[in-house]
Formats: C-alpha cells, structure tokens, sequence
C-alpha cells in the first residue's frame, strides 16, 4: 500500500543582546547644578567650578538623596554620585567635556536566550480503492516540543540607579512540553463520472497534552468538489487550539505608561456627548461605589449647578504602571467555516478567478488592551467589571491635583507597581467574516498574436472585511467594539500588479495599491478628552487611500 515513515529531530537556539544608552537622572542633576569652588575646599583649587554636591560633602554637611529607589537620607560624600561628579555646560556644541559626559550616561543591556527542540514521528501510505475513484490515503503519527526562554532584564544593569530608561525585571526560566498524536485521511469517493470530474473528503485529528495548558483535541473536515474542469468548489470545517506561549504566561512586571489617558470617571467626559445614556448611567453608578469604598464624595453627574463638587482630574503626563505575564491564562480556542469557488473557464486560457468567503470564531482570545480601555471597562457594564477594576488603582497619586489625587488612577512615585497593570488577559471571543478574491491571468503575445512582445501577467486580489468584532468585556459578553475601518482594517481594498516582460532579462512592473476611508480617530473618544479642537478636521479619516508602484528588474549577463 505504499506505506513509508518518517523521523526528524530539530533543536534550536536563539541568543539576543540588546543594548540601550540612556543618562543618569540623579547624576545629570548633579553634574548640571554647579558652582564656584571659592575657597578651594574639593581639589585644593579656589576659584574652581565644581558639582555643588561635592563643595556640600567637603563642608562636612549632610547631601540630600533624592533617589527613589534608594533608602537613604543622605549621600556620603565617598559614594560615586558624589565623589566622582563632574560639572557640566550644557550650553553650545562640544563644550561638554567626556568626563562629565561618562559621568552622566548609562548603558544597561538586556539579554535573551530561546530555545526549541521539535521530534515528529509519522508513517503515512494508501490504503484500498473505496469508490474507483483513487486509492484512500492515510497518515498518522507523534510529535514532541519544547520551548524554553530566560533573560536577563534591565533592572541587572540598573542596580538600584534613577535612570532615564525604562526598568524591567529578569525573566526567569520557564518553559513548557507538548505531547501530540495526530492522525489525517483523504477518501476521492468521484472521479470522471456522470457525478462530476473530481470529490474529495480529507480530515484530520490531532489531540494533545500541554504541561502549561492542559490538554484537548481539534479536528477539521475539508471538501472538494469539481463537477467540471472550468469549477471548482471547496468547503472546509476546523477547529483549532492555541497555547499560550511563555511571553503570554510568565513575562516579568517592567515599567510602562499610559499616556493621554482620560478618566472615564471625570464628570466632564460623563456628561459630554460622546458617552451613551447606558454608559452614563453605568458610570454615575459605577464611579459612586469607586468614590464611596474610599470615603469620598463627587458630582459625577453634573447635577449641581455649581462645579466645585464635581470630579475633574489633571493628568498632564502619563501614568506609570506595569505590564507582566499572566500565568493564569486558558488557551484560545476557534471555529472556522471556509467556502470557495476556483473559476478557470476553458474557453479563456490563463485565466484563474478565486473567490474565498470565511467565518472565523475564537474564544477565550487572549489580548492585550490597554490602560484606558480598562479603566473604561472597569465602569462601563451595568455593575463593576472585577477583572478590569482589579488591574486599575486610584491609589492617592501625589500629583498636586488637590482632592481629585485621592480618586485618581496612579500612585504615588517609587510605588512598585502604580496606577496599573496590564498584560494578557482572556476576554470573551472574536469574530469575524469577510470575502476575498483574486484574478490571474497571463498572456504570451508570441503565442496570441503571433507577434513576439514579450509576457504580460496580472494579478488582482481584493478583500471585504464584512465586519471583525471584538468581545473584550468578560463580564458583559455580548459587548463589543468594532475593528472594521478603524486604521489598518479597510472595509475594501484592491491590489493590482501587472508584470511585463518583453525579453527574458527585462522585467517591468506596476503595482498599485488601493484602501478604504479608515477612521484615525472617532470623534465620539475625542470629545471624552474635553479638547475638539486638538485634533483637526482632517485627523479623523485617513480618506481613501491609493499608492502606485514601478519597478524595473534587468538581469545582467554574469560574463559582464
């Protein structure tokens, strides 16, 4: 039956080392702070400039330390902030001298290693002629993986120093094995028959065992069918599992910020025009219950005439926080329904139309949403999303915001974790369904008009993404947002290339590129900010979007 096997083993190893250069902000406010060393009191020099730090140590007084993620008081003047400070000009090109620059930069470097090893085992033949159709084929087989990672992060290099680079944490060893048997048919049942031309009906199966995921199985169920030579249809049925992977489940806290950030807590963004009633009342509710477990009253309303009571932060920089790894994650798992139609009419030789429709489902998506999405999600629903409360802390930020800093998302600075964590989170599911298609045709001129003007081939391909919802909300599954015109998912978008090559060794070609309107910006999030007028008409749609291409390729004789 024409049996054979197959084994292979592959193992690999990935090293990445990453420097990044930054400056010391302790040292840079020291070297900057300079003054005139009048009695000679740190180098025996009167009249030099020196780091006022240093004239403070040699006066024998206390030095104040201002480092936040150390615990002193005070400096002793031996320590290297000190002692080996360095006046400088920040004033005019090249008046900084390389002492005073080596003193204030900062080099830290991050380190990665990955690793993977993979051993399939499989024996694959046919099996009997079923239908006189072709002999049914078979496949089954084994697989082990392994992957591995560890790094060394950036808070090794920082050792405690107030740096102006992000931190981040070493990434521990971690990894996780998979064990799988998979097991794959395909049975011809038609083949030149009063039926049709051609019928297939494949299948697959594979089940697995995951040390990090747990294990489970997927299938999938596929069909072709070609009733004449011009067109075929095919039609396909799967299911489908993703673990998550070690990034997703077991990724070190490090430091990030939310920028722009817009309290969905702010009485003004509640009573402005971009929040619906149901959001409105939702975040009256919500955002009073927030304010009352901390013994705090506002107006979120709006509903005194005065404005004093009202709740109106400033956050006029972005709010520190964390984003990790979460080793609590489910794997996602998704439903797939394809349905195509391949057209190649005979009577118009070189010519192939491929029209491609699917529906795809996945649950439990594993995402990552940021810190305003969940502070939004945290106040929105008809009660308090815990998932996406427990992630945003109002903290007592010490931002100079008077009372609003007791209700306010951040913390206070040094804090380890902030006003918020993010990372990878299973939300609801995603769904989404579109249309593809793409023409093929070449023509040879020689061949067609007995004229010899090379080859002209031509490719157009198109998409209609009929919507891509995503249901981010685990707490109120039938909530969802909207990918579709939103930048980078086109409603529409067609891709033309036309190819002609009039000699062997000369190839020119255009390409042209064309998209959809996408919304950059909605207006109903801008008017949440309070500002309208920061963004102009013209920054809420791209308009339709066209580029076009030329190429040409000449293929030099390699004797020249």
């Amino acid at each position: 039956h024409n049996f054979a096997w197959d084994l292979s083993y592959t193992y690999g190893e990935l090293q990445n080392t990453n420097q990044e250069t930054g400056f010391d902000k302790l040292r840079f406010s020291h070297a900057l702070d300079a003054v005139v060393d009048t009695a000679g009191l740190v180098n025996g020099r009167p009249g030099e400039i020196v780091c006022r730090v240093r004239l403070i140590g040699a006066q024998g007084l206390p030095i104040a330390n201002y480092n936040p993620f150390d615990s002193r008081a005070t400096y002793a003047p031996t320590d290297p902030e000190v002692a080996q400070c360095v006046p400088i000009n920040m004033f005019g090109d090249g008046n900084q001298t390389p002492e005073a620059l080596e003193f204030i930069s900062a080099d830290i470097t991050v380190r990665e290693t990955n690793e993977q090893e993979d051993a399939v085992a499989a024996v694959s033949g046919q099996l009997w002629d079923f239908f006189g159709a072709g002999a049914m084929g078979v496949a089954f087989g084994a697989e082990y993986r392994r992957e591995y990672t560890e790094g060394v992060g950036r808070d090794r290099d920082t050792a405690g120093r107030f740096l102006q680079l992000n931190t981040g944490a070493d990434f521990p060893a971690a990894e996780y094995e998979s064990e799988e048997l998979f097991a794959e048919m395909s049975l011809p049942f038609i083949r030149d028959s009063w039926m049709g031309e051609y019928a297939e009906l494949s299948a697959s199966f594979r089940q697995f065992d995951y040390t990090t995921a747990g294990e489970g199985d997927v299938y999938g169920v596929n069909l072709i069918y070609r009733p004449i030579q011009d067109i075929t249809f095919k039609s396909s049925f799967n299911t489908s599992f993703r673990a998550p992977n070690l990034s997703e489940n077991f990724r070190p806290r490090s430091q990030t910020f939310a920028n722009g950030f817009s309290d969905p807590c702010d009485t003004r963004v509640i009573t402005g025009t971009g929040v619906t009633a149901d959001q409105r009342a939702n975040r009256i509710a919500n955002c009073t219950a927030l304010a009352a477990a901390r013994g705090l009253t506002f107006d979120f309303s709006g509903a005194t005439p005065s404005t004093t009571d009202d709740f109106r932060p400033t956050y006029s920089s972005g709010i520190a926080g964390v984003s990790g790894g979460n080793p609590t994650l489910k794997p996602e798992e998704s439903e797939s329904f394809t349905f195509s139609t391949v057209l190649e009419p005979r009577f118009f030789p070189n010519l192939a139309i491929i029209l491609d429709y699917y529906e795809i489902e996945i649950t439990d998506v594993i995402a990552t949403v940021s810190a305003q999405v969940l502070a939004n999600q945290c106040v929105d629903g008809p009660s308090l999303n815990p998932l996406a409360c427990g992630v945003i802390f109002r903290n007592n930020p010490t931002t100079g915001d008077g009372v609003f800093d007791q209700f306010k998302v951040g913390a206070p600075t040094g804090d380890p974790i902030g006003g918020f964590i993010i990372g990878s989170f299973n939300y609801a599911k995603r769904e989404t369904r579109g249309l593809d298609f793409t023409i093929r045709y070449s023509l040879d001129t020689e061949e067609v008009w007995g004229k010899n003007w090379g080859t002209f081939n031509w490719n157009l391909g198109g998409l209609w993404l009929i919507d891509q919802q995503n249901f981010n909300d685990a707490v109120n599954p039938s909530a969802f947002t909207e990918s579709s015109t939103s930048l980078f998912f086109p409603r529409v978008r067609f891709t033309s290339r036309l190819a002609w090559a009039p000699t062997d060794d000369l190839t020119i070609t255009w390409t042209a590129d064309w998209q959809t309107s996408q919304d950059i910006n909605k207006y109903r999030d801008i008017v949440n900010t309070g500002n309208i007028d920061g963004i102009p008409p013209q920054g809420y749609e791209t308009g339709n979007f066209a580029r076009q291409d030329l190429s040409v390729r000449y293929n030099i004789n390699a004797e020249l």
